[in-house]
């Protein structure tokens, strides 16, 4: 089955996600807020490597750090960190089912979140809250439906 490049598709889905993650939330939803935009970026580095590299996993972080008034480089890193694990591993991560790829995504925004954690702690700033590492089990829970949310319709624009 060719699929098609779908652009439009990707930059849309990216910037619901963005918007997802600069929204205010009240404090007690947003330390369970998932790293959505992680997911989407996860989405198609897997899909489309080609399209979606460092480069440009880099500059969506780094506007997500500008958008959100974070410390510089913090979402980007984080970004970067989870791309680059899947471009690694994409040969093998592509043929797990969903609900194994849930887990691994799971496991890597754990990880993730002990990046964001050691972070703070070396720079002195605040803690994150104990809540969000209740997130990842959110992520976990969105991925495959997230997945097949976005392959459908890459499917339906194949034809296009």
């Amino acid at each position: 089955m060719i699929r098609r490049d779908t652009p439009v598709l990707r930059w849309l889905s990216m910037a619901a996600a963005f918007l997802f993650m600069v929204l205010p939330f009240p404090d007690w939803l947003s330390a369970l807020r998932p790293f959505l935009l992680a997911l989407v970026v996860a989405y198609w580095v897997l899909e489309t490597p080609q399209r979606m590299g460092l480069g440009r996993v880099f500059l969506i972080g780094l506007v997500l750090d500008l958008a959100s008034f974070s410390v510089l480089g913090e979402h980007t890193l984080r970004l970067v960190l989870i791309a680059g694990v899947l471009h690694l591993m994409r040969s093998r991560f592509r043929f797990y089912p969903v609900w194994q790829q849930s887990g691994f995504l799971m496991l890597m925004l754990y990880v993730d979140l002990a990046v964001l954690w050691l972070m703070h702690l070396s720079q002195g700033l605040p803690m994150v809250q104990a809540e969000v590492w209740g997130s990842p089990v959110l992520a976990f829970l969105i991925w495959p439906w997230l997945y097949m949310l976005l392959d459908n319709l890459r499917l339906q624009n194949r034809g296009r």
